[in-house]
């Protein structure tokens, strides 16, 4: 039952979501669920810089809202001389509504600052919230955050709201991508994708693993391998490759996201640690195998059902890890996974058991 006297139909909306790159992909099911809805609406989404090319080309949002997290908060005469424009400028487009799928200050000062009449979050416990004017029931907690943040939609009594995640590669993108593969992969080879970064030390599993799981996967199905990380990651790749002993097919540091999307479209199975690439993989149609130690995957493995998850669940899950170094150094969640555990996931996948 709707839980507000608000009939959507052809409003402009704004969609805030200030979070890391895994957390955006919550965002296509939101604005599609809008759009279905009411086909009238206009749907802006205010997102960080390094992830707006993931929904750039999405044919239901009208605008992506570029959010330079580095240079808004770079000193504080940086911030005033960032927001002002910034502000004025959202201002002018006279939202009608702000859904906020990001919590705290920032996000919440800036959907005050549109002006909208109308500014949707979760509830939380916190005076930062009386910013916003539209509070919807509803459980969010313990729950995978596609699902909370597509749930958020019950104020407007949307009741269809489900989760078909997606992201649009340009053709030329695609056709570039596929050229690329083309000079190192042969035609029906096995691809594996492997991503052995994280954000955090405490996410990643050990190189040589890794490099184990390669070994296998090339003995066993002729698989040619791809190794992708971020910008700072390259010394990592070196690592894995020279214990792999055998060249990978393509090893990148420098793919743009957008360029990632397209290389995990065209593998067979993508293998990583706790991380943004394991959405991407899995919203381009990618089976994914993903190591959890810290964090539970309940709330934020990558939204697959062709999706494995390997987790340990310890007592002290839930740390996160943001702080302080881990309890247990010598026996660490990550650790405890074994070559052998993800092996025979990886097989089950490829296999299609």
């Amino acid at each position: 039952m709707p839980q507000n006297k608000i009939q959507l139909s052809r409003q402009k909306i704004l969609i805030v979501k200030l979070q890391y790159v895994g957390d955006t992909m919550s965002v296509v099911p939101v604005v599609a669920a809008l759009k279905r809805h009411a086909p009238g609406l206009t749907v802006d989404v205010l997102i960080h810089k390094e992830c707006a090319e993931l929904i750039a080309h999405h044919s239901d949002i009208r605008k992506v809202w570029v959010y330079d997290r580095d240079q808004a908060k770079k000193s504080f005469f940086s911030t005033i001389t960032y927001h002002l424009p910034l502000i004025a400028k959202l201002r002018r487009e006279k939202f009608d509504i702000v859904i906020a799928l990001t919590q705290g200050e920032r996000p919440f000062f800036l959907s005050l600052a549109t002006g909208a009449p109308v500014r949707l979050t979760y509830r939380i416990a916190s005076v930062i919230t009386r910013m916003m004017n539209a509070i919807p029931e509803g459980k969010t907690t313990r729950r995978h955050f596609i699902e909370v943040d597509v749930d958020i939609l019950r104020y407007f009594g949307i009741e269809n709201r489900d989760v078909n995640l997606m992201i649009p590669i340009p053709e030329e993108v695609r056709a570039r991508i596929l050229k690329r593969l083309a000079l190192v992969i042969s035609p029906g080879q096995t691809t594996v994708a492997i991503h052995p970064g994280a954000r955090k030390k405490t996410r990643q599993w050990k190189p040589e693993r890794f490099a184990q799981i390669t070994a296998r996967l090339r003995d066993r199905y002729g698989a040619a391998i791809v190794l992708l990380g971020g910008a700072d990651e390259q010394g990592l790749l070196d690592d894995i490759e020279r214990l792999m002993g055998f060249p990978a097919a393509l090893k990148s540091s420098s793919l743009s996201l957008l360029d990632m999307a397209a290389v995990f479209a065209e593998c067979r199975l993508f293998i990583g640690n706790d991380s943004g690439p394991g959405h991407i993989a899995a919203a381009v149609g990618c089976p994914t195998l993903s190591l959890f130690g810290p964090n539970y995957p309940v709330l934020c493995r990558p939204y697959s059902a062709s999706g494995e998850v390997i987790f340990k669940n310890l007592d002290c899950c839930g740390c996160r890890q943001e702080e302080h170094l881990c309890v247990r150094p010598d026996d660490t969640c990550m650790d405890l996974i074994s070559v052998d555990e993800v092996w025979s996931a990886a097989q089950k996948i490829l296999e299609g058991k």
